[in-house]
């Protein structure tokens, strides 16, 4: 079977005519104008970049010379490559300042940019103290001339009251109307009547938060469009003395013909109720009756 192991004179055999393991000979690894040597190998790039580190290192400097670039200072590496340029006043800015200098580090170009930008930084807040300065002085002039015309136009009105004291009546209204009308005066604001919700009255017996009631409130007859009052029942007295036949009467009296009426009624509700009763006991013998036959 092919998945079994093969006898020991097998395999002898085998190893035999196959022979031991030899080098590959030069024939298979020769290329085209090579001497077939094994030193000759081609072998991958990258190794052969990790072999030649030296000489990849010196070609790329001198590919770089040659493009116009500077390498860093080999002690201050890490910075940016700039390009070298033979003038040295393209690389500063606007304000004059110089760019970062190879092998310059971050905190000295800022102190070199804040040195700089000093003067333009006094100066600038010297000017902005002379125009607060200018503006409060123009502030304070139109405050005082203000203060002047006022002063003045004060004087003039004292001459001419002083001048037209001695004219009538209706030269004297005449100039206060104008004195009025020049020196303008507040409305006077009237204080506004308060408006309460509720009204109050006035009572010759003090009232305290916790009084009791003695008694309850005595409710008096309102008076009808007719002229009759209204009884205890919601009817004017009037109606009600006609409808019983009298004549005044008392609160809480009932009269004959009112106790008759109730009488009547009464006697009524009781034999409707007996009569009700009495057909609840025939319904019930009768249902007892037809429960004994069954």
């Amino acid at each position: 079977m092919p998945h079994k192991r093969a006898k020991r004179s097998v395999r002898e055999h085998l190893r035999s005519q196959t022979g031991t393991d030899l080098p590959p000979p030069k024939s298979s690894i020769v290329k085209k104008g090579s001497k077939g040597d094994i030193a000759n190998e081609a072998i991958p790039k990258s190794l052969a970049r990790v072999l030649n580190a030296a000489k990849v290192r010196e070609d790329f400097k001198e590919k770089k010379r040659k493009n116009g670039f500077d390498e860093d200072d080999e002690q201050g590496g890490g910075g940016k490559r700039r390009k070298v340029n033979g003038k040295e006043g393209k690389t500063k800015d606007r304000n004059g300042v110089s760019g970062i200098l190879p092998g310059e580090s971050l905190q000295h170009y800022n102190k070199r940019v804040e040195a700089s930008m000093r003067p333009l930084v006094r100066s600038a807040v010297q000017t902005s103290l002379a125009v607060s300065r200018n503006a409060d002085k123009k502030q304070l002039e139109e405050i005082e001339g203000k203060k002047r015309q006022r002063k003045e136009a004060q004087a003039q009105q004292q001459q001419r009251k002083t001048k037209k004291t001695g004219r009538g009546a209706d030269s004297g209204s005449s100039d206060d109307d104008y004195d009025d009308a020049e020196t303008p005066h507040r409305p006077e604001h009237k204080p506004k009547s308060r408006v309460t919700d509720f009204e109050t009255y006035s009572t010759s017996a003090p009232r305290r938060l916790n009084d009791i009631a003695q008694a309850p409130p005595q409710l008096k007859p309102l008076k009808a469009r007719g002229g009759s009052r209204s009884g205890p029942d919601g009817l004017s007295t009037g109606k009600a003395n006609a409808a019983t036949g009298t004549g005044k009467k008392h609160e809480g009296v009932l009269s004959m013909a009112q106790k008759q009426m109730m009488e009547v009624e009464r006697e009524k509700a009781v034999k409707r109720y007996r009569e009700l009763k009495a057909q609840r006991e025939a319904e019930k013998e009768r249902q007892r009756d037809g429960g004994t036959e069954s």
